[in-house]
């Protein structure tokens, strides 16, 4: 027979394990995403502007009429 104290599971035990899965796939996801942007760039597929080239907000703005 199963002694009970090793039989008891802690009710608060489901919504720990839900935490820990969706815990767990969002590092997975995260993980991935950087590992992705390191590969893009190393093949220089990144299409992301470089600070201070040419499509800046300051490029927008006119210039004040005189």
């Amino acid at each position: 027979m199963i002694d009970p104290v090793l039989a008891y599971v802690d009710p608060g035990i489901g919504a720990t394990l839900a935490q820990l899965a969706v815990a767990g796939t969002a590092g997975i996801v995260a993980i991935g995403k950087l590992r992705m942007n390191k590969i893009k760039r190393r093949l220089g597929r990144d299409e992301q502007p470089e600070p201070g080239g040419q499509d800046t907000a300051a490029d927008e703005v006119p210039a004040p009429a005189e």
